[in-house]
């Protein structure tokens, strides 16, 4: 049990409801009980809130009804892992978008609607601090720059996390009204104004390079920067890939980071905010209170329990016995690896044959990096399965090599010999072949391979039908899959002003 975690952020009371990009009637309510707003967010104190509020739903997406965790959704879209479950309607929506035919109706709302609620308190906070708040002197003023980056940081982040999967979504940075419907843009022009956002905020230069403490899981310039790169690359933008490679490089070059020697434990609770770290969305178990009735509540992590075998009997004495068995991993994913890669076996987990239940695409492996282990939910106090105390490593320094060794620096056969020499293999030529090759075996289980297959234009060759398993991927990805069709229950409610992405269907 962790007894100490930093920024484990919580909602405040009257901090902004979530709210989709429209149809928001029932927010239209009076409260007599409260402070109007604009005698509450007067205060510094009340300003910090609603900044913390803006950082909330950065822990909601693991679970909040739809478990679209950043990192095991999009894992389970690409080459390395199978959806899983314990049959093949466990979490359809998933086998959907596995198989390229998920519909309008099938596809995980919520995944849509909390990043909206985290632009929507983005904007909140925004709105309050250059609106009702008067810093009283020049300390405060330095405060309310770091909380306007910040937040315009984070609100690109939810928006990058929208484009990723929708391209031409609705983009607005002003708090809506009426019947908070906002524009709809295409995939490039939602491109152009994050980058431009973004800027802005490096251009500022008032975040901290580094958090330390107590303030571990705010954004800082470093978050910025691997912000700023990854979505350079994904829209292979060349023009901008100089600059990216300057911050990549100014990051490598600060010396606060380093890889950790033993690659197996970045992912212990001791390895939390390790010198590798760039930033992880932190999770406790510390008291946590997360449940089923509400999945939003601070506290733990539910993905630990989804990729657990199922019925496992905890007979390693190491893991827990809650599985869902989800994220199985495939057996050429495991073969993939050279003989004495440490990063194997800290990445895949093989059971006990007869130690848990077979459940939808077994392959008797499972990913380890998250897997629950027994104790550690052990200090929370409502719903076990919920409340795992695994932070997210978001950004890793090995991350910040191999984007700068892709992005052409003078320095790449360096960077990559340093990730390969961490997991004890041998030098290989820096091509971008290989070091596309050497993310998929570096960040199995960290939800980046399917968006590299797309990026790279290799989703089209590894994205098809197969045969490992009898279950395996029924359809192929093509260049109208790239963007998943909105959430039926969106369109209903934007009267018309917000169009389908169709090509989806072709």
């Amino acid at each position: 049990m962790k007894l100490t975690k930093y920024i484990v952020l919580t909602a405040v009371a009257a901090l902004g409801l979530g709210a989709t990009s429209c149809g928001s009637d029932w927010l239209d309510i009076t409260n007599n009980t409260q402070d109007p707003v604009e005698d509450y967010y007067n205060t510094e104190d009340n300003i910090f809130q609603a900044v913390v509020a803006a950082y909330d739903p950065l822990h909601w997406f693991d679970y909040a009804n739809n478990y679209t965790g950043f990192n095991i959704y999009p894992e389970v879209m690409g080459d390395q892992v199978f959806p899983g479950g314990g049959d093949v309607s466990d979490m359809d929506q998933w086998k959907g978008v596995f198989n390229f035919n998920i519909t309008p109706t099938k596809v995980l709302d919520t995944n849509y609607s909390n990043a909206y609620s985290g632009v929507k308190r983005c904007n909140d906070a925004l709105y309050y601090m250059n609106n009702y708040w008067t810093p009283a002197n020049e300390l405060q003023e330095q405060h309310r720059k770091r909380y306007e980056a910040e937040v315009t940081a984070l609100r690109v982040f939810f928006y990058n996390h929208l484009w990723h999967w929708w391209g031409n979504i609705v983009y607005y940075t002003d708090r809506l009204s009426g019947d908070y419907i906002a524009p709809q843009y295409t995939a490039d022009q939602v491109y152009e104004f994050m980058i431009e956002d973004l800027e802005t905020v490096i251009a500022a230069n008032v975040l901290p390079e580094k958090c330390e403490g107590a303030e571990l899981g705010r954004v800082t310039k470093h978050f910025v920067y691997m912000l700023y790169t990854e979505i350079v690359m994904y829209q292979n933008d060349a023009s901008r890939y100089p600059t990216a490679l300057q911050y990549m490089e100014e990051i490598i070059n600060s010396g606060k980071y380093d890889l950790m020697e033993d690659f197996a434990q970045i992912w212990t609770v001791a390895g939390e905010w390790c010198k590798e770290s760039v930033f992880e969305i932190n999770y406790s178990d510390f008291q946590a209170t997360r449940n089923w009735d509400w999945g939003g509540t601070a506290g733990g992590t539910v993905v630990p329990c989804m990729i657990l075998p199922r019925g496992y009997d905890s007979r390693d004495g190491i893991h827990d016995n809650t599985g869902w068995g989800f994220g199985t991993v495939r057996p050429s994913t495991y073969a993939s690896y050279e003989e004495g890669d440490q990063r194997r076996d800290a990445s895949i987990w093989a059971p006990e044959a007869g130690s848990y239940t077979i459940g939808y695409q077994d392959t008797g492996y499972f990913l380890a990096k998250y897997a629950g282990l027994i104790g550690g939910n052990s200090g929370q106090l409502a719903d076990a399965v919920l409340n795992y105390n695994n932070n997210l490593r978001l950004y890793r320094f090995s991350e910040v090599l191999l984007n700068a060794a892709e992005l052409g620096s003078p320095n790449k056969q360096q960077y990559l010999d340093r990730v390969r020499a961490r997991a004890g293999v041998g030098s290989i030529t820096a091509t971008t072949d290989n070091i596309i090759q050497e993310r998929a075996l570096e960040f199995l289980g960290e939800g980046k391979r399917y968006w590299d297959l797309i990026r790279t234009g290799l989703a089209k060759d590894y994205l098809v039908p197969g045969n490992e398993i009898p279950d395996d991927r029924k359809g192929s990805y093509t260049d109208n899959k790239k963007y998943i069709p909105f959430p039926q229950s969106e369109i209903d409610q934007c009267h018309g002003t917000l169009k389908q992405n169709d090509q989806y269907f072709l």
